[in-house]
């Protein structure tokens, strides 16, 4: 079985940074823990960084969210705790994703050339629930097909309320939800 782990912008500005909440920290162990089965397991791990500029202020994302995070180059753009340990590591099978939108089409081209077509399974894990991982969700259920969709719930995290609501829309959206 062809399968991928997507980590989304699991860094350290979304959980203690400028953007960060308790709730993203709770789910550290969990996230470390799904990584380490997956190396384990060969499959195919896609971390993605969200990734800004100096003009991030200047920008679509900075006018409708005006905090500067994710800054190339800071510490805020790294990978947050033990996952850390992975970010300058690139193999066949697992590798690092910058992306300077919410969801990232060249994720669904990095998964295609891969797996040179579709994987059968995507999973995803990581934050913030209802911005980046359902964007990223949408887009691969979108391109693939056929491939069957898992998010993790305990390995994901949003701001309060934010979290049951993109659960609910991800099942609506036939997604699985273990």
């Amino acid at each position: 079985m062809k399968k991928a782990l997507i980590v989304v912008d699991y860094q350290n500005d979304f959980v203690d940074g400028s953007l960060g909440f308790l709730a993203a920290e709770n789910v550290a162990d969990k996230i470390y823990t799904l990584v380490a089965k997956a190396m384990a397991n060969r499959d195919f791990i896609v971390f993605t960084k969200d990734t800004h500029y100096e003009n991030y202020m200047e920008t679509r994302e900075g006018k409708f969210l005006p905090v500067p995070h994710c800054i190339k180059g800071t510490p805020g753009h790294r990978l947050f705790g033990k996952l850390a340990d992975f970010e300058d590591v690139v193999t066949s099978n697992a590798v690092i994703l910058e992306k300077e939108t919410f969801g990232s089409d060249k994720l669904c081209r990095t998964l295609e050339e891969a797996f040179s077509g579709a994987p059968d399974v995507i999973e995803f894990c990581g934050v913030v629930t209802n911005i980046c991982v359902l964007s990223n969700v949408v887009l691969c259920q979108t391109h693939f097909k056929d491939a069957k969709i898992v998010v993790h719930e305990d390995a994901t995290a949003a701001l309060g309320d934010m979290q049951h609501h993109a659960i609910e829309v991800l099942k609506g959206l036939g997604v699985e939800i273990v």
